[in-house]
């Protein structure tokens, strides 16, 4: 595989979209990994279908549009103000890019990966349309839908991986099996590599 100097991203191929476990119908996105970046951002297409999925998925439960809460396009309240995203991930989906040509590969996004508490207290989308910042049909992951996961880079055979991880312990990286507490260790065996184009 050749290698495609991107700024300095990783890209990591074509992926569909999935809400819940249940497809899109968003195919062929190309996805980029920039952990610069604070929020994750979808193209028009992909992000529009994502808020009308979220939307319908909420239908019936305790929780409304919060149109006047302008921390970021989409929020939502509930009866009373979320103190944390323990307050409301119950209500959502995980969000799941699926790369298909990569033996099934998927990076799932549980809400606590792309939603935030706003200082109204209500739970917006941290993930925007990239088509009105210029980003056009490329998908970016940002640093918010890194949360929990460790990210693994191998620049030599220009392979990135990643798996679940707590972020608030240091891994234990001596040997490749996960440790009494559950801890994930960077090694293949637990973790799911992705050919990828990678800028050095």
């Amino acid at each position: 595989m050749s290698t495609t100097k991107i700024e300095k991203h990783y890209y990591l191929g074509a992926a569909e979209l999935l809400v819940g476990g249940k497809t899109s119908g968003i195919k062929g996105l190309p996805i980029v990994f920039d952990s610069g970046s604070t929020y994750t951002y979808f193209s028009a297409k992909a992000y529009n279908a994502l808020v009308s999925l979220l939307m319908n998925d909420l239908k019936g439960k305790q929780i409304y549009n919060a149109n006047e809460d302008k921390t970021l396009p989409v929020c939502w309240k509930g009866s009373k103000p979320f103190k944390s995203i323990q307050d409301v991930k119950n209500l959502f989906n995980p969000i799941t890019l699926s790369f298909a040509k990569s033996k099934n590969v998927r990076f799932q996004m549980d809400p606590e990966a792309y939603l935030i508490i706003s200082k109204y207290g209500n739970a917006c989308l941290g993930i925007l349309n990239g088509s009105e910042v210029g980003l056009e049909s490329v998908n970016l992951i940002g640093d918010i839908s890194f949360h929990d996961k460790l990210i693994i880079y191998d620049n030599d055979k220009q392979r990135i991986g990643w798996a679940p991880a707590n972020c608030g312990k240091l891994p234990n990286i001596n040997d490749g099996a996960p440790d009494r507490r559950g801890r994930c260790k960077p090694d293949e065996s637990n973790v799911d590599i992705l050919q990828a184009y990678c800028a050095a």
